[in-house]
């Protein structure tokens, strides 16, 4: 490890530093079952709106499929399904598996998805 001499540190931040590492202990504590309570209840799902999502990284189309609970769009997840090279045969098959994974297939439960801010995250 090398340390550059010219490297100086406030007090104040220092010990700053200093009393959250000492508070991690409090802080830090094992979760419950409680915790994992999104995942279980997944009821939200037989409702939820399907839009289909493609997006472009590493030079090719991934096929992603976000389910939106039609009540409250802040709940939602993303599902990457496959990928293609070209980006017809992606959106042709977006369109498919959409149709595939909803509930209404007409589509008819729609979500208004101006909120929604989806990441490549």
């Amino acid at each position: 490890m090398v340390v550059d001499p010219n490297f100086e540190i406030d007090s104040a931040a220092y010990n700053a530093l200093l009393n959250r590492l000492n508070e991690v202990h409090s802080i830090d504590k094992q979760g419950d079952m409680s915790d994992f309570q999104i995942f279980s209840d997944d009821q939200w799902l037989t409702d939820a709106a399907v839009i289909d999502f493609l997006n472009y990284t590493k030079g090719e189309w991934a096929v992603e499929l976000v389910f939106v609970c039609s009540e409250n769009f802040q709940k939602f997840i993303v599902r990457r399904i496959t990928s293609y090279t070209c980006p017809k045969k992606a959106a042709l098959a977006s369109s498919l598996m959409r149709r595939i994974a909803a509930k209404d297939q007409r589509g008819t439960i729609f979500v208004n998805t101006d909120g929604l801010l989806i990441s490549n995250n």
